[in-house]
């Protein structure tokens, strides 16, 4: 199986990890959603709460010696209350649209960065191409409130 001709080292890390990180690193959105950041949305989170998810990647230059990927990543900002004993769920739009706005700022205004999970995977992100402002996304079983927003993330592996 051909690895484009890189070596180990040089192949970018899980998106996911990195994109989740990034967003960890960016105070204007922890200070709405503390560290509510992960790949799936858990049963009857606290929210608000962003869940990401790798939308498919594309090596930049595939016969590089370097790794560069541009990988589209999805952002699903949700805010509200959930129902249970009695009570009925209510979405919040408002708390979810500013937290898909705060994510959209910060996404346009992003330059390069370096990132390190707690795990020390490393990264250097080049940047971000938005490919869509935040989407209210109606989803009747979920009953929460739901702004979505996609984003084209170019990073590689770094040491």
């Amino acid at each position: 199986m051909s690895n484009f001709g890189l070596s180990n080292a040089s192949v970018p890390p899980d998106p996911e990890i990195i994109y989740r990180q990034y967003l960890l690193d960016q105070t204007e959105i922890t200070d709405l959603v503390s560290t509510r950041i992960a790949t799936r949305l858990p049963q009857s989170p606290t929210l608000p709460f962003i869940v990401i998810r790798n939308g498919g990647s594309a090596f930049v230059n595939p016969s590089s010696q370097v790794g560069i990927l541009s990988t589209t990543m999805i952002a699903n900002c949700y805010a509200g209350r959930w129902g249970g004993d009695g009570t009925k769920s209510e979405p919040d739009y408002t708390t979810a649209s500013n937290v898909a706005q705060a994510l959209f700022k910060n996404l346009h205004n992003a330059g390069s960065a370096f990132v390190e999970t707690s795990g020390g995977t490393k990264a250097k992100i080049y940047g971000f191409e938005l490919a869509s402002g935040p989407a209210r996304i109606e989803e009747d079983e979920l009953l929460i409130a739901n702004f979505e927003l996609i984003v084209e993330m170019t990073y590689r592996h770094s040491e």
